[in-house]
């Protein structure tokens, strides 16, 4: 099973730093972003779409359960956070997952995930299609940078260089560093506008300016190698002018 993207909203510095502790100490979970209320985290949810929110209950200008009442269809799976034994009821009454009554041991919290693991089973793979699929519709992908996130137009990608878990993306203005694989990229990206051109770059077919050699010429006069395996796609393409 692939890892169970995750949120953490909570109003308390401490309450998010052991939530992201335990998330640290657990493979099957990746960790997207934090937010310290519930405004914020609508946009992120909205953007980012994870699997699972580790939910605060007692939050200012908007409660967690408020926030799970705005949700509509397919929403997250979400697993209260709380110093208050009483909103367990009204936590149940909305579908939620779990509830962890602070403070939260690591053994309690893993119980809590496993469930997740559970609720997901097969379905974590259409889910994750879903918002691949999503990804491509709106044209963009969201980078995680410097603990920050960003969309970035695949438009305004030239080409993009693979280093190990990580990937340098060279736009028209700018150029990006983030973590994450060439080939989850590859999965997100339109594959009509991008081309692999070698097991380390994927380039747009629009900001090719030649090909010279062995060698793509990019828009902004950069040159990347064609790897060996890639050469006859690419003359293929080129002598169909689709390159």
């Amino acid at each position: 099973m692939s890892s169970i993207s995750c949120i953490i909203i909570d109003d308390e510095p401490l309450g998010q730093e052991l939530i992201e502790k335990y998330i640290l100490r657990m493979p099957s979970l990746e960790l997207l972003a934090k937010c310290d209320n519930a405004i914020d985290a609508v946009e992120k949810i909205s953007t980012l779409k994870p699997a699972l929110i580790f939910l605060d209950v007692n939050m200012p200008e908007m409660s967690g359960l408020e926030l799970v009442r705005t949700f509509g269809v397919n929403p997250p799976m979400v697993i209260l956070t709380t110093a208050h034994a009483n909103y367990a009821v009204d936590g149940y009454d909305l579908n939620i997952l779990d509830f962890l009554l602070k403070p939260i041991t690591f053994e309690r919290f893993v119980k809590a995930v496993n469930k997740a693991k559970e609720k997901l089973g097969s379905q974590l793979p259409k889910q994750q299609a879903d918002v691949t699929a999503a990804v491509k519709q709106q044209g963009h992908i969201v980078f995680k940078v410097n603990k920050k996130f960003i969309n970035v137009s695949t438009g305004e990608i030239d080409y993009i260089e693979g280093m190990k878990d990580y990937l340098r993306i060279h736009t028209q203005t700018r150029s990006i560093v983030t973590h994450m694989t060439l080939k989850r990229v590859e999965e997100l990206l339109p594959p009509d506008e991008f081309l692999r051109v070698n097991r380390s770059f994927i380039v747009r077919k629009s900001a090719v300016s030649s090909i010279s050699g062995n060698m793509v010429v990019m828009n902004d006069n950069a040159e990347v190698p064609i790897g060996t395996n890639y050469r006859d796609i690419i003359k293929k393409l080129t002598e169909e002018g689709r390159l």
